[in-house]
């Protein structure tokens, strides 16, 4: 046995090295999947921190980090992995109250001789304003003593300089690099004006992105303390300090845990994993059929090599050995070349990808787990790839093979019923497997259904191939072409079809997730509205001149923004109710309103019971078949501030309306009434209801009114929180007033608010000072950029692989054919009639796997959209499910740019001239 596996294994290698290019392209398609989950595998295991790395990372060699959880009260700590624990009172009443705790106390709950410094492990101290080369900026300042060697070790490190003395400061390199500064230079401050030398530049390896300063001459700005114990810090020092009211972050409790949380924590584990294993799925169904093909076609142009093999005595599965070897070698050589690219790759990027998360790496880690089943995944991918071909191969015509001519083998009927039985059987498996939540059957329907539409690939191509008839002659003999040679054009569109349905999937999850979001902001202004808004703090509201911020802020806005208009609205809110002496509003004061259904239109799920979990998930599946149960989180709760106006621009701008339905809401809002959002609250007589809540003498809950006021309906999901829009004869109905804290203005320009212009704006404003108000430039923008980066990653990366695998499958399938344009030339044609023969070959593989490869994306999503739905369909108020938004750019990539590149490479690529060759027999 091991002779003839060493014998198929020379044969693999000997046809390996006499085909270089053949094996490569076959090597780079089992390669780059894997090369790119090795990447992956590696960044991640070098760049996301253990519990334990981190500690180490955010406290350094100092023994722990402690905070008040609650200054004064006993607390018990659950869990100790992270800086910000799970804690509980100890006492049985879990009162927060407690005393104020002096640092001598903290030290003497410490073993004797222990130290302590003031630190903060989530930012460097506190904001002040400093100047700038530009104009003024912010950066973080901490009041941080560096002669105390506590903060060396704890990680801060010295890039250039030494340590400040007097007033002098260290400033970190994101800082120096922003204020374009160096060691022996000055930074001034804006708030309370001073110069400060910069003494040294240094550096936090959580903290490279932050722009910060350290000195005493600072606000101290810390968050807590670090520790430094004569011995190692145990689980009974920390006992000591959550005593007092404090946490514990220690780097011997992280790696060894002292107790365990009273319940598990973990959420979401057998979701992710499902979810990972459905991705591992698409993958390996496409690697296999990106490198099907190469292997089919290679071992259909070694058919003569296999009859001669046959001929000299070898049996069938000697010549499927020969064949299975190759896949195995070139597994095992795509392999080593992926996980030792992916990891040397990492490996150089480490410094860049540093910078990208703000943090240094703990070193090099790679996985080493993930490693070895990629490589065993690769050795897989590599045998199932060349199987189909082992198979064909062992089932050669002998006599015809050797004679030069490669009969085709008629496709049965039989197939295309196989593969439609393959698709349905796999639909059904997919979504009993979403029901039961079973990853077999699920990852069973991912595989099932491209196999299914494989076996379908001949009949499709035989019945195109029909539609030839009435076209030119290239694109007719192109056609004939991939009729008759199914068994060479099928695999090719195998591959394709592999990478466009991973592409399809992909991105109709991210298209639904960004609708998602988009969904789930609230909707005030439209979509590129321009607005001003003018804030004063609570303690000068009664001094701040909004009339003289507002046109200072104007001025600054009409040097950037042309044809500026402006038109305020007006912003109502409930009264103060004057001075709250003893912490609680006076009695009659109104807290809050809030815009409330008429009973008949509230939703059944809140009168049914929902005691226990199977009586929750019957109450909510009642709701879904309930239209009046379309509330969202978003729905409940009281807000504070409702824009109003009677201007026609501001109403139509906030209620979307237009001709005559915006008349008749402007005429509505003069005469008292108000526009509403939620259908349901309006009644039968034309109403809304508002709840108005006042407080009691007693303090005990709230005195409850209801305000019935003539109301408009307008769509679903417009005019903010509230769902509603006031006129100044409402709010007074109501007992509203317009706010006193802010103002609020919709701003009109024919300058598009570019980003830059927005910085340019906000620069001003800060430059210009506030005083006692704030100012804001705001552009309404409901997009999920980073969806949108997604998306076009995902493009391009699809796009370019199917590129790839269009032009590696047809140029291997131009190249079988090389006899036929051969006699193409020996019969007259021209050279541009073979290099257009070439070009239809390419279009008609092409748009076959883009087409099949979209349904198949399609039916996967699908299942996928199923998946995800799983928790988000059993709670009430409903969430945004995953919908079937159509990404068409992606569409379009697959559909028509790919084809269309590819058609013009096979056009300049192809050899139109080719010499006449003696027939081989």
């Amino acid at each position: 046995m091991f002779s003839r596996l060493r014998l198929a294994f020379r044969i693999a290698r000997r046809e390996a090295l006499r085909y270089k290019g053949r094996s490569a392209l076959s090597i780079a398609l089992l390669g780059i999947p894997l090369l790119g989950v090795s990447l992956a595998a590696t960044a991640y295991d070098t760049m996301v921190l253990s519990d334990v790395e981190t500690t180490e990372q955010r406290i350094g060699e100092a023994d722990a980090f402690v905070r008040f959880d609650n200054e004064g009260v006993p607390i018990v700590q659950h869990t100790w992995h992270d800086r910000w624990p799970w804690t509980e009172p100890a006492g049985p009443g879990g009162e927060w109250q407690g005393e104020e705790v002096p640092e001598s106390e903290v030290l003497a709950a410490l073993p004797s001789g222990s130290t302590i410094a003031p630190y903060s492990v989530d930012g460097v101290g506190s904001g002040i304003r400093v100047e700038t080369p530009d104009g003024i900026g912010g950066i973080q300042a901490a009041g941080y003593d560096l002669s105390d060697p506590m903060y060396e070790s704890a990680g801060l490190e010295y890039l250039e300089g030494e340590a400040p003395r007097g007033e002098q400061i260290v400033i970190s390199k994101a800082a120096a690099d922003h204020l374009d500064v160096g060691v022996g230079d000055t930074i001034t401050t804006v708030d309370d004006p001073a110069e400060y030398e910069v003494s040294g530049i240094v550096e936090l390896p959580w903290a490279l992105n932050e722009r910060y300063a350290v000195g005493a001459v600072f606000e101290q700005g810390a968050g807590g303390w670090l520790v430094d114990t004569p011995e190692t810090f145990t689980y009974e020092d920390a006992l000591a300090l959550n005593e007092l009211g404090m946490s514990v972050w220690s780097t011997p409790l992280a790696a060894d845990p002292p107790s365990e949380p009273p319940v598990n924590i973990s959420m979401g584990d057998s979701f992710a994993m499902m979810i990972y294993g459905l991705i591992v799925t698409v993958i390996v169904v496409e690697v296999v059929l990106l490198a099907g093909p190469a292997f089919a076609i290679s071992a259909r142009r070694r058919s003569r090599e296999f009859a001669l093999m046959s001929a000299a005595g070898a049996a069938p599965h000697h010549v499927r050995n020969t064949v299975l070897a190759g896949g195995l070698l070139f597994g095992v050589i795509a392999a080593v070349i992926a996980v030792t690219v992916g990891i040397l790759a990492v490996w150089a990027a480490i410094p860049l990808m540093e910078g990208l998360f703000g943090h240094r790496s703990s070193g090099l880690q790679v996985m080493p787990v993930m490693q070895a089943s990629m490589a065993g995944f690769a050795i897989a991918t590599g045998l199932l790839s060349a199987l189909a071909a082992a198979i064909s191969a062992s089932r050669i015509n002998v006599v015809a093979a050797l004679a030069g001519r490669t009969p085709q083998r008629r496709t049965g009927k039989r197939w295309p019923i196989i593969g439609l039985v393959t698709v349905a059987g796999s639909m059904a498996a997919g979504f009993t497997g979403v029901t039961l939540w079973s990853m077999p059957l699920m990852a069973a329907a991912v595989i099932g259904l491209q196999l299914g539409l494989v076996a379908c690939t001949p009949m499709l191509v035989s019945l195109v191939a029909k539609l030839g008839r009435r076209l030119p002659l290239a694109p007719r003999m192109a056609l004939r072409e991939a009729g008759r040679n199914r068994g060479s054009t099928s695999p090719a569109i195998a591959a394709i079809m592999g990478v466009v349905a991973a592409g399809v999937a992909m991105s109709l999850t991210v298209t639904a997730d960004n609708l998602r979001h988009q969904a789930n902001n609230v909707h005030e202004l439209p979509q590129g509205a321009l607005s001003l808004r003018i804030g004063s703090p609570e303690s000068v509201e009664d001094t701040t001149d909004f009339d003289q911020a507002y046109e200072k802020a104007a001025q600054s806005l009409s040097r950037h923004l042309d044809d500026l208009e402006t038109r305020p609205v007006t912003v109502f809110s409930s009264p103060s109710c004057g001075d709250w002496t003893d912490g609680a509003p006076p009695e009659g004061c109104l807290l809050s309103y809030e815009l409330v259904r008429p009973e008949e239109h509230r939703c059944s799920y809140w009168s049914m019971d929902r005691e226990g979990e199977e009586a929750e998930a019957a109450a909510v599946e009642a709701a879904r078949g309930d239209p009046r149960c379309d509330e969202t989180p978003h729905t409940f709760g009281a807000y504070s501030d409702t824009p109003g106006s009677t201007d026609p621009v501001v109403t139509a701008a906030y209620s979307e309306l237009d001709g005559g339905a915006l008349d008749e809401a402007v005429a509505l809002l003069e005469s008292g009434g108000i526009l509403i959002s939620d259908e349901w609250a309006l009644t039968e007589e034309g109403t809304a209801l508002i709840r108005l809540n006042y407080a009691t003498e007693e303090q005990e809950g709230s005195r409850q009114e209801t305000r019935e006021l003539p109301a408009m309906v307008v769509d679903e999901g417009l005019l903010g929180f509230n769902q509603m829009f006031l006129g100044p004869a409402a709010a007074a109905e109501l007992g509203l007033e317009e706010s006193q804290l802010s103002r609020l203005y919709l701003l009109e320009s024919s300058t598009e608010a570019t980003g830059a212009v927005q910085e340019a704006i906000a620069a001003e404003f800060e430059q210009a000072g506030g005083g006692d108000y704030w100012v804001s430039f705001e552009v309404t923008d409901y997009t999920n950029p980073f969806s949108f980066y997604v998306m076009l990653v995902i493009a391009i990366l699809c796009g370019v692989i199917a590129l790839g695998a269009t032009a590696v499958s047809t140029g291997l399938i131009i190249a079988e054919s090389k006899g036929d344009m051969t006699t193409l030339g020996a019969v007259g044609a021209e050279p541009k009639v073979r290099k257009r023969f070439a070009m239809w070959q390419t279009v008609v593989i092409a748009w076959l796997g883009a087409g099949l490869g979209t349904v198949a994306g399609l039916v996967g999503y699908a299942l996928i959209r199923e998946a995800m739905n799983r928790n988000l369909k059993h709670v009430y108020p409903f969430k945004v499910l995953y919908g079937w938004e159509l990404p068409w750019v992606n569409f379009g990539v697959s559909l028509l740019a790919v084809p269309l590149i590819a058609a013009i490479g096979a056009l300049v690529f192809t050899r139109g001239r080719l010499p006449s060759e003696r027939r081989v027999t």
